[in-house]
Formats: C-alpha cells, sequence, structure tokens
C-alpha cells in the first residue's frame, strides 16, 4: 500500500509523518499524491539531487506535485516511473533555471504528465483562498491552499499579472501560509490575507474571477455607503471600486458604467473609464518589504504634488503649488481656478506596493467611501480628508516606520526574554518582559520572512500565556527560551 506523504517546500525533504519541519520549524504539508511504490528497476528512472541545495529541491517538489507525477526518495535519489521521464526532464530544466515556464508549460503530450498552465495555477489558488475568506477553518481549503501555493511559487509569471503584482501574489499567500500554520488561531488574519490574496490573483485566474471580485468590490462600497448616508459617487471622477483587479481586457465585457469620455481612467495603462474600473500600473514598485515613500495628497484643483521624504508626509492637499512642488510650472492661473471646484482630492501611491493599493480599496469601500484609480493615484471626495488619511494607518506596513527603533525594540524584546529565561520567578524581569514584548504585534521588519515572524509572534503569545496561567517556571524558562533563540537570529 503506498506511503501518505508530508513535505516542507522550504527545505526540499519529504518524510512519512506530519509534523513540523525539523530545520526550518515551518508546519510541514501534506502532498495530494501517495509515495511511488518500487517496482521493476527498468520502469523506474532514478536523478541524483545530492548536489542540489534545499530551495532548489522544494521548489522541485512542488512542481512534481503540480504536475501528478508520482515519486519517491531513496536518500540522495529522485526515483520516478519512466513513462514520467520526458515530463520529468522538462521540470527539472525548469526549477534548475535551464527552461523558464510558458503558459504551455505541461499540456497532455500522451507522456503522463497533467496538464498544469499558468490559469490553471492562479485558478486553484483564488479557489482556496476564496473558501478560506469565508471559512477560515476549513482544513480541506488550507491544504489546497498549500497544494496551490507550491505551483504559484515555483512559476516564473502568471497570465496578466506583471512581475510587481506575482511578487505581492507571493508575499500575501506567504502571509496566509503563516497565519494558518500558527499555534493559536488567528481566523480574522486568515480571512483578512485570503480576501487580499483572491482580489490580487483573480486577473490570473479568469475573466469570471474578475467580475466577481469587481461586484463583490462594488457591493461592499454599496453597503458601507448605506450604512454611513453616503452616495457611492464621486464629485467628477469615474468610480473604480476594484482597485488592483484591472489591467486586462478580461474585464472589460461585464462591467460597464456610464461613459465619460476624458475620465482619469481613460489615462495610459489603465482600463478604460467606459469599462469601471481603474487598472493601475505597478511598474517600478519595490519587491521586497512594506516600508513606504513618497505619499502625497492634492486636492485635484491644484497642480501642485506634496512629495515630502517619507509616507504619511503631504497627506492632506497642498496648501501651496510653489515652483518646488509644481508639477506643470506653465499652468495659467485660468486653468487653474477652472479646476478649483472639483471637490477631490488625490493621493499619490505609486511607491506603495500591490497588496497594500488593495487594502486600502478595501478599506475605502468598507467604510462606503467612494473612490477612483488612475494609475496609481487615487481619488477620493474633500468631504472624506480627516477619514481616509485615518484608513492610511490601517494599511499594513503604510507607516512610516522608524527602522532602527524598530529594531531597538526587537534587541529591547530579546534582552528582556533571555533574562527571563535564565531567571523565570523574577518579579521585575517577567514585568520587563511584558513591556517589551508587544514589539512582536508590529509588521514584519524589512528582511524578516513573513512566516518567521509569524512564528516569532506565535511564540511571543505562547510566552505571555505560560505567564498568565502562572506555569512552572521550568516551562515558562522554556518557551523565553525559544524565543530568545528566534529572536537571535534577527539581532
Amino acid at each position: 500500500m503506498s506511503a501518505k506523504v508530508w513535505y516542507c517546500p522550504r527545505c526540499g525533504y519529504e518524510v512519512n509523518s506530519q509534523g513540523r519541519c525539523h530545520s526550518c520549524g515551518e508546519r510541514l504539508l501534506s502532498s495530494p499524491l501517495p509515495e511511488l511504490d518500487s517496482g521493476p528497476e527498468d520502469e523506474e528512472v532514478g536523478y541524483r539531487l545530492d548536489q542540489w541545495d534545499d530551495e532548489t529541491r522544494g521548489r522541485l517538489i512542488q512542481v512534481l506535485i503540480s504536475a501528478g507525477v508520482r515519486h519517491r526518495f531513496e536518500e540522495e535519489e529522485l526515483v520516478i516511473l519512466a513513462v514520467d521521464e520526458a515530463g520529468v526532464d522538462k521540470i527539472v530544466a525548469q526549477v534548475t533555471g535551464a527552461l523558464a515556464y510558458d503558459d504551455d508549460d505541461y499540456e497532455d503530450e500522451g507522456d503522463g504528465a497533467a496538464t498544469v498552465t499558468g490559469e490553471n495555477v492562479a485558478l486553484d489558488l483564488y479557489d482556496a483562498a476564496k473558501v478560506l475568506r469565508a471559512d477560515p477553518t476549513d482544513m480541506q481549503a488550507d491544504v489546497a491552499l498549500g497544494e496551490s501555493s507550491a505551483a504559484v511559487f515555483a512559476v516564473d509569471h502568471l497570465p496578466d499579472l506583471d512581475e510587481d503584482q506575482l511578487a505581492a501574489v507571493g508575499r500575501v499567500t506567504r502571509r496566509l501560509l503563516g497565519a494558518l500554520g500558527a499555534d493559536e488561531a488567528l481566523e480574522d488574519e486568515i480571512r483578512h490575507q485570503a480576501d487580499v490574496l483572491c482580489r490580487l490573483i483573480a486577473p490570473g485566474a479568469g475573466a469570471a474571477e474578475v467580475g466577481a471580485e469587481y461586484e463583490r468590490a462594488r457591493a461592499r462600497l454599496e453597503a458601507g455607503a448605506k450604512e454611513k448616508g453616503r452616495a457611492v459617487s464621486l464629485p467628477r471622477s469615474e468610480v473604480t471600486p476594484g482597485g488592483e483587479m484591472g489591467g486586462g481586457a478580461t474585464l472589460h465585457a461585464s462591467m460597464p458604467l456610464a461613459e465619460e469620455e476624458g475620465a482619469p481612467g481613460a489615462a495610459a495603462g489603465a482600463v478604460p473609464t467606459t469599462e469601471g474600473v481603474g487598472g493601475p500600473p505597478t511598474t517600478g514598485l519595490a519587491t521586497t518589504g512594506l516600508a513606504t515613500t513618497g505619499l502625497a495628497a492634492t486636492a485635484s484643483s491644484e497642480v501642485g504634488a506634496d512629495m515630502a521624504a517619507g509616507p504619511g508626509a503631504g497627506s492632506g492637499p497642498s496648501g501651496d503649488a510653489g515652483p518646488e512642488g509644481a508639477l506643470f510650472d506653465d499652468e495659467t492661473d485660468e486653468e487653474t481656478e477652472e479646476e478649483e471646484d472639483t471637490g477631490e482630492l488625490v493621493y499619490e501611491l505609486a511607491e506603495w506596493l500591490p497588496e497594500q493599493r488593495v487594502e486600502l480599496s478595501m478599506l475605502l469601500e468598507g467604510a462606503g467611501i467612494a473612490y477612483g484609480w488612475d494609475g496609481a493615484d487615487l481619488t477620493v471626495a474633500e468631504e472624506h480628508e480627516v477619514e481616509v488619511d485615518g484608513l492610511f494607518e490601517q494599511v499594513h506596513g503604510a507607516l512610516d516606520d522608524d527602522d532602527e527603533a524598530r529594531y531597538r525594540s526587537i534587541e529591547e524584546l530579546f534582552g528582556s526574554v533571555d533574562r527571563l529565561a535564565n531567571d523565570p520567578g523574577n518579579e521585575e524581569r517577567r514585568n520587563a518582559f511584558l513591556e517589551a514584548v508587544g514589539a512582536v504585534e508590529l509588521p514584519t521588519p524589512v528582511g524578516v520572512d513573513d512566516s518567521y515572524w509569524w512564528r516569532v509572534r506565535s511564540q511571543g503569545h505562547a510566552v505571555v500565556a505560560a505567564l498568565d496561567n502562572q506555569a512552572r517556571n521550568e516551562e515558562i524558562s522554556r518557551e523565553a527560551a525559544l524565543l530568545a533563540e528566534m529572536l537571535h537570529e534577527m539581532v
């Protein structure tokens, strides 16, 4: 009887029992494929992997599973059926960088390999995230997400997603996996990250999925507006609920709005406003970290842009479009006066990551605040300025965090928990730790993997729980020492 397999996509090995990785500590993922049974030697082919690093082995396992190729490991040798050799040769070439993925990769050529295309991969991930959005405790969707994410991490591109959007999908997927693998229940976080992921991956999954996310966004906006007694409209610009979903012709057929020639959405790189969904390009966005710079908000009647250093600077309309802030120095007074009564604010968010703009769109929808996207510029009504500024602070990583101060807080936490581990009964050391442990609630530090930071946060909570529950000193010391060891990797 074939054995059940669990694997670590990060460290590149498979075992026959579930649990956590002995190396990185992440929860092992369940493979949908049983282990390949031993058979006649002339019906099998082996690949020596002793020179491969863990990351490449992990990618190989993920793509083999995605392609439905049964296999087993015999120490450093991968064993497959001979009939799968042609397909596996192609997989090996891809994961080692010798061959790039193409949308037509792994089409059925009669060699036994399953069909795996970019759209299939995106749709599988979308479907799993959609279920988790509705029910974050669904264990089948949890497993499905792990399996589909493995395929997504292995591809170089997905249909209708540019490089920055694909990177955003990867970051949000890792956050979602981290929340699912946390030792404590994080249902709200799972639901939120799944919602963001659905919005990001929808263009790659297909036109029906984009349409569904668009309608969901519009329904949320309308519900929020009804609750606040607001109209779902902007004084001048086109309303574009959906935010980052734009960018491809897949949106056009199912979501027409009133045609408005010359509206902001007609700018280059955006979906035409006759279709009602902006398609902001994300070219030039950073693909690592979440620190942001250059947030500016201007009244659309003005031609200046407050570009003070750091996010949050200029988060209200600029008071003077002087020579340093003016975008068009030759703008005439008459032209400026003609635009003074638009009643709108424009926030320049080109430095934000795609997932940050998605989160902001969702916050605006929930608050019932109509908005429009013109590229990476967000338009809202002036009357909502204070409320919108408050929503900026709720976006993951949107604050201009002082990195030095953040790392000082992590260092202080490391020192306090290390001292606690050595003397868990000391009341002063307990209080010092409880004062410092709030550092784990901050967003993931720049340069730290999201899943690792989730483990740090969960372990911080475990130490607090041990103290609150008046656990034995030995248990408190053990939990504190584990957190200290994890923080030591960062400081």
